[in-house]
């Protein structure tokens, strides 16, 4: 058998070997035709002497072409001295440029000059040796499989063999889906990578060790783009945890069991020291099978700052509302004061006309210390000190008898409901204003009348309801959110203050509970007051306030004028402390109107030496709490820790929780019954008979 008939048989080989590494049903069709073309081979080189041998490798070529061309491979031979031996249709089609040369007997070489000059080298290329050269290299050296696109436009996969006689067989297997597939999940990959990085949150991959992978806006809010610099990164403050901590500390191990933590806000350092707010997104997620974080941030520094200039500016607003408020308030009570305080000057010799003046400017600035312990009341956390179990049914009976008069038959009160005998424990006579309030305010809501309704109900949790419903005007829905605002009023100017429903609402949260408001216009309102009660004895009726403890109208507050004080006279030596000196020199005149001898001092430690000066020769103290350097409390203290049974009046417009006072208060060595607090302003008669109590 000649070289061609040998490469012939080696090509069979070949095409033997790939059929058989090929997968179950793939190629099934050709098993047959190259068992019958190796059989046909067998017989050629049995019968190389027959004369006949011509007429057999026709006939053998013609089989091995026909086996070839049903492959859906291109396939090709070339002999060891290079001339094309043997190639099919699908071969021809890879290269539409040449397919007209490509015949047996056709040199490697010259198919590359036909190339060349058809174009396949490019249009710039000057000399083509190089590109001849390098493709002839490339055709003698079998290498491993390699991916072209070729001049039919398909891409395809070429795999080069050497033979064992020097020849070259070439299988082109068509990858244009497969590259297509590639190409379409690479544009996929750089599609969401573009997104990724784009985005305008920072996105991490954290394994429990180490960060994965840190996109453009992460790097950029966390102030590094190195993995390393973000796991040292220090979280200021968190949702999750009180302190200072890493950036990644607090997060629990990936893939530990625990389900992925909620978002949380956190405020944390850059690398360049630069203090920013984040919310952290927390999600599951694998990174080449293992567990790990997938973490979205976003830097929420701008809209934190926005939301504290947006509270700050309300804070204002309100600030400003009750300001206003206040200098409309306190305006009109000075105008009063003042007005009637000149008229009493203007006439001195008449004594009826003076006494009137008097009256009126003590109901003025009666008005001003009630408006000034409701303002306090709206600061003040938790109860008042003038809190105590009270039976509501009781402050509702005094409410009912003390507005009987003033609503009229035009509107009628009712009370229903079976809860009256529950204890709640407040300050009756914040809880009797609020219900006069709410009464008036439902009065005031329907001007044609109306029948003004008070339920009181027990409640499943052993709390207490009181409903306060009237079926006027109701309420408008562009106002029902502020209502409970200080100062804030639909009123008309001068109908009221807009600290009804403020002291309605303080009240009750004070004591607990909280407050609803159904309205509906032309339908009238319902408000209710919702309790926890006490489990505590049911306090007797003597503890339900009456109308004089509440400051309410001047009508009821108004006694004929008697002198009260006549039988207090005195003889005592007091030490008198006040900043205030128009308030000192009142004091002082109240306290020698009893009979006393009056030591002044204008702060604490002016009153620190009067004592020493008069060797503590004192029988009483009397001092405001906030002073300038040394406060009224430290006067007390140091002046106890010399004569600890040295009676002592503690004054002050603040209330008493705000001073610190537990300890004076409660003095272990007296029972706490020689220091009582007066709350400013002062009323004389109260200090003529806290002191009275105090030296008898």
């Amino acid at each position: 058998m000649d070289r061609p008939d040998q490469e012939l048989a080696e090509l069979l080989n070949t095409l033997g070997a790939r059929l058989s590494a090929a997968p179950p049903g793939a190629l099934a069709h050709l098993r047959e035709p190259l068992r019958a073309l190796r059989a046909r081979l067998d017989a050629v080189v049995d019968a190389s002497a027959s004369p006949h041998l011509g007429e057999g490798e026709a006939h053998f070529r013609a089989l091995l072409s026909d086996a070839i061309g049903c492959v859906s491979e291109g396939f090709v031979l070339f002999g060891a001295d290079g001339r094309l031996v043997l190639c099919n249709d699908r071969y021809r089609a890879a290269y539409p440029l040449l397919s007209d040369h490509l015949i047996p007997g056709v040199r490697f070489a010259d198919l590359l000059r036909v190339a060349v000059e058809r174009g396949a080298a490019g249009d710039d290329l000057g000399d083509p040796s190089d590109w001849i050269a390098e493709r002839l290299n490339r055709h003698i050296r079998s290498g491993p499989p390699t991916d072209h696109q070729l001049g039919d436009g398909r891409w395809y996969r070429i795999s080069e063999h050497a033979t064992r006689f020097g020849g070259v067989v070439k299988i082109l297997t068509d990858i244009t889906e497969l590259k297509r597939h590639e190409e379409a999940l690479a544009d996929s990959e750089a599609r969401y990578r573009r997104l990724v990085e784009m985005a305008p949150y920072g996105i991490l991959i954290w394994d429990g060790q180490r960060v994965r992978f840190a996109n453009r806006s992460a790097a950029l809010i966390l102030g590094s783009g190195d993995p390393e610099a973000m796991l040292r990164i220090p979280l200021v403050e968190a949702t999750e945890f009180d302190g200072v901590q890493r950036l990644f500390d607090w997060l629990p191990p990936p893939g530990s069991g625990l389900e992925a933590p909620p978002p949380v806000e956190a405020r944390f350092v850059t690398a360049q020291g630069a203090l920013r707010e984040l919310e952290v997104g927390i999600h599951p997620f694998a990174v080449e099978g293992e567990a790990a974080w997938f973490l979205v941030l976003t830097d929420i520094t701008g809209r934190k700052q926005a939301e504290r200039a947006i509270q700050q500016a309300q804070k204002m607003q309100a600030i400003g509302q009750l300001a206003g408020g206040i200098a409309h308030e306190f305006n009109n009570m000075l105008t009063a004061i003042g007005g009637f305080a000149q008229m009493a000057r203007r006439a001195p010799q008449d004594r009826s006309r003076v006494e009137q003046c008097l009256t009126e400017i003590v109901k003025a600035t009666d008005r001003a210390a009630g408006l000034t312990a409701q303002l306090l009341s709206f600061g003040r956390p938790g109860q008042t000190d003038a809190a105590r179990p009270v039976r509501v049914g009781a402050v509702i009976d005094d409410l009912r008898r003390f507005l009987g008069p003033t609503l009229g038959e035009r509107h009628p009160l009712r009370i229903e409901g079976a809860g009256g005998g529950a204890v709640v424990t407040i300050d009756p006579a914040l809880l009797h204003q609020s219900l006069l309030n709410l009464v008036l305010n439902a009065r005031d809501a329907m001007p044609e009348g109306g029948p003004i309704t008070i339920v009181v109900e027990r409640t499943d949790d052993l709390g207490v309801t009181i409903t306060v419903a009237d079926t006027g005007c109701g309420i408008d829905p562009a106002v029902v959110d502020r209502i409970f605002e200080p100062f804030f009023t639909t009123k008309e100017p001068g109908a009221g203050t807009g600290l009804g429903l403020a002291l309605v609402y303080s009240t009750v949260a004070r004591a607990g509970g909280d407050v609803e408001v159904d309205t509906e216009l032309g339908r009238g309102t319902v408000f209710t007051l919702r309790f926890p009660t006490e489990d505590v004895a049911e306090p007797q009726d003597a503890d339900a306030p009456g109308l004089d403890a509440f400051g309410l109208d001047d009508a009821f507050l108004l006694d004929a004028a008697d002198d009260e004080m006549e039988g207090l006279s005195m003889a005592a030596t007091v030490l008198l402390v006040e900043d205030e000196a128009q308030v000192r020199d009142f004091i002082r005149l109240t306290l020698e109107d009893m009979g006393m001898r009056v030591v002044c001092a204008a702060d604490g430690s002016e009153a620190l030496r009067a004592y020493a000066d008069h060797g503590g020769a004192f029988d009483l103290l009397v001092t405001d709490l906030v002073m300038p350097q040394v406060g009224g409390a430290s006067v007390a203290r140091a002046l106890r820790r010399e004569n600890p049974d040295l009676p002592t009046v503690l004054m002050s417009g603040y209330p008493p929780e705000t001073e610190s006072l537990d300890d004076l208060l409660a003095d272990p060595k007296s029972g706490g019954r020689r220091i009582v607090f007066l709350r400013k302003p002062i009323n004389p008669d109260e200090l003529a008979d806290t002191i009275h109590a105090l030296l008898i």
